[in-house]
């Protein structure tokens, strides 16, 4: 079953959340099938909270060929939001009922995370958000849980790559899932890299698995995988999807489904295009540099410096972030 947690309009004292169930349709359904189920919360390892029960209904089901997209609908009063600061998560407990049979179960912690884009910047519960990461490597690597400590410790987002087998390579989560879960858990922001190597036809339950925690903030999808993208798109949500350019070339471009260039810094002086700011917001990435947070800020001073020098950007070029490590 595919699942995916989908934030609607949300302000300060009402938002509405829908739940998407996509599954096979078996022969002995009854139709039409039902959501019953209770959304609980919010909880946080950083506040007390006194958690609410909210009932999620049947809001809408159609039937695309032996497909079923089954979607439950809840509204929460002065909702709490996902933010690094203040990690507040939900419980959804839901049932998928066919007649008075229990077609399956389903249940989920999730957060409610508003991240978007205003111009050039990257923007989180009605706030500038200005992303400074180190890059962790991969899941199984000897280093990963010491550049994590070294990462929560310096309070700096966690560059992660994805294995090509995606997230799960049997029934029980993998070790990447469970990182995720801590992550929501204690507010640390994460980007994934999706590997190149990756299966096309992967991609809509890595898409769905990703958007579904709160605490990945940015997917990267590497150009092998761009067309698969404009189809998936919507599954992202509220996450945000980039892709990794390189200084030297023309200012790019995004592709469709693309929200954010993440720009390789390789040398000192960039293609000239660079000059002109872009309309989307542009994250800096030196992977010449060490993976640790004194690094960003290093680096962002390199940057600011370039605003100041002749032939550099115009002052009103302003980055959305800054990575270091490679």
């Amino acid at each position: 079953m595919r699942f995916r947690t989908i934030l609607g309009k949300a302000g300060d004292f009402r938002a509405d959340v829908f739940f998407q169930f996509i599954f096979p349709r078996l022969a002995d359904m009854e139709m039409p099938l039902t959501v019953d189920g209770f959304l609980t919360g919010p909880t946080s390892t950083c506040a007390s909270t006194l958690p609410v029960h909210q009932i999620i209904k049947t809001y809408s089901q159609e039937v695309v060929g032996s497909t079923i997209e089954l979607t439950g609908h809840s509204v929460l009063t002065e909702p709490a939001f996902w933010t690094p600061n203040l990690p507040m998560l939900y419980a959804m407990k839901c049932r998928i009922m066919s007649s008075t049979r229990e077609v399956a179960s389903l249940h989920k912690t999730i957060g409610l995370r508003r991240l978007g884009i205003r111009n050039h910047s990257l923007w989180l519960d009605g706030h500038r958000f200005v992303i400074r990461g180190i890059t962790c490597g991969k899941v199984d690597s000897a280093s990963f849980e010491q550049r994590i400590l070294t990462a929560k410790e310096q309070n700096t987002t966690e560059i992660i790559d994805l294995p090509s087998d995606g997230f799960f390579t049997c029934r029980e989560p993998s070790k990447l899932e469970r990182h995720l879960q801590r992550s929501d858990e204690s507010g640390r922001p994460t980007i994934i890299r999706v590997h190149p190597e990756t299966r096309p036809s992967a991609m809509p339950d890595i898409l769905c698995k990703l958007a579904n925690h709160p605490s990945v903030f940015i997917t990267v999808i590497p150009p092998s995988l761009l067309t698969v993208l404009e189809k998936f798109s919507t599954l992202k949500g509220t996450m945000l999807v980039a892709k990794e350019f390189s200084s030297e070339i023309t200012l790019p471009k995004l592709p469709n489904g693309v929200d954010i260039a993440i720009i390789q810094i390789t040398g000192p002086k960039p293609d000239a295009s660079w000059k002109i700011p872009p309309s989307h917001p542009t994250i800096a990435w030196n992977k010449e540099m060490p993976s640790q947070r004194q690094e960003c800020d290093r680096f962002q001073a390199v940057l600011a410096n370039r605003r100041t020098s002749s032939g550099g950007p115009p002052s009103s070029w302003d980055w959305a972030g800054f990575l270091v490590g490679n």
